[in-house]
């Protein structure tokens, strides 16, 4: 008996070592996927980047550019449109249904950009007629097949009437729980756009403050373009750092709730020279900063639907990924 026993020994401890090395491998092998899936998650390589692109809607409602844009756009990554649906002064609601069945077919993000007061209020009350008109727009957008209704202009005017700030953060509160109802209604976003200075500024005269913005809103889109801050050399020579840091400074003002941050970059030539490069590399050092933080995403602003520098530099930035990897 004991002679058997001895006899498979030497089989035993062979199987025994096998079977704890790959039990070993196993675990190692687990434990680097996971480890991998958690990198991954933490540097948001998971999370889909939004890369927009603004649409005026003389431009919106045309097939032949819109398709244009997808053509060139799509493999570079483009996948959301933000598209004026009214022209300028005006609340009729123009949008083509083809064009938004097209970009659905598409798989693209649309969002509806409403202009609600151009250049700012100046007073602190509304007609009931213009309230009514600017409901009726938003109502038409979300129902026409948007998945966000953008909100524009809900501010005061810069340099106006000096009412006490607590009355225009409660009145532009109240304008915005207006609009809410009325997405919410369609289960439809509704988002707004802030100048650049308010991820910055606690308190501002225009009545913009996140803090009021932040509970009737899912996204919110700071107007960051590095042209704008006249009088700062600094952050006019580097595009790319400025918008990297006003992104951040939004970021920071909505830890906590689930409104996202996506920035308006700019894709247009003006005040560009201090930073001394060309207008693509200009949008591409733009793209990289937002890109770089947890934002949701950008949205580049051409007045004129132009944007050659956008494509330019997206596929400068692949070249560079391309490039890196080799």
């Amino acid at each position: 008996m004991n002679i058997s026993k001895n006899k498979y020994q030497p089989i035993k401890r062979v199987l025994y070592f096998f079977i704890l090395f790959f039990t070993l491998l196993f675990s190692i092998s687990e434990n680097r996927s996971d480890l991998q899936s958690k990198e991954k998650a933490d540097s948001g390589s998971l999370k889909t980047v939004m890369r927009a692109l603004y649409v005026p809607n003389n431009h919106s409602r045309n097939m032949d550019y819109i398709k244009t844009i997808l053509e060139k756009g799509k493999p570079l990554g483009i996948n959301m449109l933000v598209l004026d649906v009214h022209t300028y002064g005006s609340t009729v609601f123009k949008a083509d249904k083809k064009v938004l069945e097209y970009l659905k077919s598409e798989n693209i993000y649309r969002v509806a950009r409403v202009v609600c007061f151009q250049d700012g209020l100046n007073q602190i009350t509304i007609p009931e007629a213009r309230m009514k008109a600017l409901h009726t727009l938003v109502g038409e957008a979300a129902d026409a097949g948007f998945e966000e209704v953008q909100l524009d202009y809900i501010r005061f005017q810069d340099g106006g009437i000096a009412f006490p700030l607590k009355k225009k953060y409660a009145f532009i509160e109240e304008l915005l729980k207006s609009f809410r109802k009325i997405t919410d209604e369609r289960k439809v976003k509704l988002s707004a756009d802030l100048f650049g200075r308010i991820v910055y500024n606690q308190n501002d005269m225009i009545g913009q403050k996140m803090e009021v913005f932040m509970p009737h809103t899912d996204v919110l889109y700071p107007m960051l373009y590095p042209s704008h801050y006249t009088g700062d050399r600094q952050r006019m020579s580097n595009p790319g750092e400025t918008v990297k840091e006003g992104t951040l400074k939004g970021l920071k003002r909505v830890e906590g709730t689930n409104v996202a941050i996506q920035p308006w970059i700019q894709a247009f030539p003006y005040n560009i020279q201090p930073a001394k490069v060309k207008l693509d590399q200009y949008v591409a050092l733009q793209i990289k900063g937002v890109e770089e933080t947890g934002a949701r995403g950008w949205v580049a602003w051409n007045p004129n639907g132009d944007y050659s520098s956008v494509f330019s530099a997206l596929s400068i930035i692949a070249g560079e990924v391309i490039t890196k990897k080799e």
